[in-house]
């Protein structure tokens, strides 16, 4: 069982940088999810690369997470996507022609320019996949003309909006694949999204498909965990992909910390491929003992392989701090 945990933090001290990482990778992780902006590319590109590198040093691969990219994708900054607010022309329109604030995927300049987005990424900077997290659903049907182009039919609009959602998705994926065949491409859903699941496992350059098992967050009882997680992993095992989990160790009140361990548990139950968490701050009422607690969770996994090859040659394993040694 692999770990994921997501690093949203700045890249510009590193010496911090490098104690997070060493700590990361001391409780077992594998790998890193570092969310990237449009804006922060293109303004800080020597620190991302020096950043980026420092977590492969460290010994985890990166999987980097389009955040808010034409407003698709969720992201950690509330900000909006610069490519939307440029090209207004590419913006989803409902039933009744007004804009929304979102890239419909079906505007072939916007998926063009994503497509040679993702290319740079993989061709310029030391990373190993791409995640794309919680991608907007079919919510809304949308009259825009290249999508009445694309289906002329209007009574069939609204499942045409799925099934070319899908279709975009896959494209990017075979993206990724074409630039490098061995990068890896993941999704993750919200549950309400699930209903999307094995549609999208039919995908054949998806490699991992995974779920936010945020159930405080989206005020629903504690054992819809197991549910949801039942779900993700049977779908993901049918179409022999993986499965990653993720927890929520974040936007905690002391009231609901004591609920931290049992949705562990119960996430471990259902025996997914990975699991994923975020690393600490995210808005707990007490960041440092929440991420203790993930930490002495996360111990419980059993631990096969604690470094990756990306040659021949291995990456030497990272020592534990004094203080993880003494735990």
């Amino acid at each position: 069982m692999d770990i994921t945990i997501a690093y949203f933090h700045s890249f510009l001290h590193p010496d911090i940088v490098k104690r997070d990482f060493e700590q990361i990778r001391a409780v077992g992780a594998g790998s890193i999810v570092y969310a990237i902006h449009e804006q922060e590319e293109q303004r800080w590109s020597r620190d991302l690369e020096r950043g980026l590198r420092l977590a492969q040093d460290a010994g985890l691969k990166v999987l980097l997470s389009l955040g808010r990219y034409g407003n698709l994708f969720a992201g950690p900054s509330l900000m909006p996507s610069w490519y939307t607010f440029r090209h207004p022309e590419s913006r989803l329109k409902d039933r009744h022609g007004r804009s929304h604030g979102i890239s419909c995927f079906n505007h072939e300049p916007f998926r063009a320019w994503l497509f040679k987005e993702v290319e740079n990424y993989l061709r310029n900077y030391p990373i190993n996949g791409i995640l794309l997290d919680e991608p907007r659903g079919p919510d809304i049907t949308c009259f825009c003309s290249a999508c009445r182009a694309l289906c002329p039919d209007i009574v069939d609009l609204q499942h045409f909006r799925r099934r070319s959602m899908i279709d975009f998705l896959g494209e990017l994926f075979a993206c990724v694949k074409r630039v490098d065949r061995h990068a890896g491409t993941v999704i993750t859903l919200l549950p309400q999204d699930l209903y999307l699941i094995d549609e999208l496992a039919a995908l054949p350059h998806l490699d991992t498909i995974g779920c936010h098992l945020f159930w405080q967050l989206l005020h629903e009882d504690i054992e819809q965990v197991r549910r949801w997680g039942d779900t993700v992993v049977d779908a993901a095992r049918r179409a022999e992909k993986r499965s990653q989990l993720w927890l929520q160790n974040f936007s905690l009140d002391e009231g609901d910390e004591r609920f931290l361990e049992q949705s562990f548990g119960d996430m471990l139950k259902t025996e997914p491929d990975e699991v994923a968490c975020y690393y600490y701050w995210r808005n707990n009422a007490d960041p440092e003992r929440i991420w203790q607690t993930t930490r002495g969770l996360l111990r419980r996994i059993p631990r096969r392989q604690l470094h990756w090859q990306p040659t021949l040659s291995r990456i030497p394993i990272p020592a534990l701090p004094e203080a993880e040694k003494e735990q």
